[in-house]
């Protein structure tokens, strides 16, 4: 069975891409708070990975309203 920290990641990944990087926005709706997500962010390497790559989505969609 999976900890309840594993799946509050993962179901933020999701809410990433729609949030434009918007942390608060991103950990409300799975009961996260700002500190978890940093806490996540620096110690979990695949995590930040992850985050990175939507990231970078986030950055190209801005971009691209320019």
């Amino acid at each position: 069975m999976k900890n309840l920290n594993n799946l509050k990641k993962e179901q933020l990944l999701p809410i990433l891409t729609k949030s434009l990087d918007i942390v608060s926005t991103e950990c409300a709706p799975v009961g996260m708070s700002r500190t978890s997500y940093y806490k996540y962010y620096n110690e979990d390497k695949d995590f930040k990975a992850l985050v990175y790559d939507i990231s970078d989505v986030t950055i190209d969609f801005a971009e691209s309203k320019l």
